[in-house]
C-alpha cells in the first residue's frame, strides 16, 4: 500500500493542480489567441480572453479588468496598462497614455471579448459605449458559456486518460488492489470536478436567462 501511495503521488499534485485549474476554464477560458511577429520587429497582440464571469448583462467598469493584451512584455491585464473609468452607466473609459504603444491591442482584445462591446479610440483614450442588452444577445453568452464547459471537460478528459495511463505502466511494482485504489481516486476527483464545472454553468445560465 504505500507503494501504491508512492506512485499515486507521483501525478497526484499534477492531477490536482489541473483538476482546480479546470474549473478555470469556466471562467477563464481563451476563446482566441493571436500571437504575430513581423520582419523581426515586436507586435503589440490582443489576447482575447473570455471569462464566464463576464458573460453578463450589466457591465461596469471591473468586467473589463481582466481582458489580456499580449504585449512585448507578456500577456497583461487591461487594467495593468490603461486607467478604466465608468464616466456613466452607459459608457466606459480606459486611458492608454501610460502604454500608447498598446492602445490598438486593447482595442481588439475589448472587441473579441465576447461581451459585444464595439470600442471606440480618441487618441490614447478608448471609449467603450454599454450596448443595451437582448435576448438574442443573452441567448448567445449562454451559448458560448457552454461551449468553453464543454471544452474544460475535453481538458479534463485528457489528463485523466493519462493519469490512468501512467498508473498502469506502474503494475509491475504496485499490486492490483492498489491500482483499483487509485484509480477509484483519480475517477472521483475528475467526477466532482465536471460536477463543479457544471453547477458554475447552471448559475451563469439562470443568470442570464433567468
Amino acid at each position: 500500500m504505500a507503494l501504491g501511495l508512492k506512485c499515486f503521488r507521483m501525478f497526484h499534485p499534477a492531477f490536482r493542480n489541473y483538476l482546480a485549474a479546470s474549473i478555470k476554464p469556466v471562467s477563464e477560458v481563451t476563446l482566441k489567441t493571436v500571437h504575430e511577429r513581423q520582419h523581426g520587429h515586436r507586435q503589440y497582440v490582443a489576447y482575447s480572453a473570455v471569462p464566464v464571469r463576464h458573460f453578463a448583462t450589466k457591465k461596469a467598469k471591473g468586467s473589463l479588468d481582466k481582458i489580456a493584451v499580449v504585449t512585448a512584455d507578456g500577456k497583461l491585464a487591461l487594467n495593468q496598462i490603461g486607467q478604466i473609468s465608468m464616466k456613466s452607466p452607459q459608457l466606459i473609459l480606459v486611458n492608454m497614455a501610460s502604454f500608447p504603444e498598446c492602445t490598438a491591442a486593447a482595442i481588439k482584445a475589448i472587441r473579441e471579448s465576447g461581451m459585444n462591446l464595439n470600442p471606440e479610440v480618441e487618441g490614447t483614450l478608448i471609449r467603450v459605449p454599454i450596448p443595451q442588452v437582448t435576448r438574442e444577445h443573452r441567448e448567445t453568452l449562454v451559448k458560448l458559456a457552454k461551449q468553453n464547459t464543454n471544452k474544460a471537460k475535453d481538458s479534463l478528459r485528457k489528463v485523466r486518460t493519462n493519469a490512468m495511463n501512467k498508473l498502469k505502466k506502474s503494475k509491475d511494482t504496485v499490486s492490483e488492489d492498489t491500482i483499483r485504489l487509485v484509480e477509484k481516486q483519480i475517477s472521483q476527483m475528475a467526477d466532482d470536478t465536471v460536477a463543479e464545472l457544471d453547477r458554475h454553468l447552471a448559475v451563469k445560465t439562470k443568470e442570464l436567462l433567468g
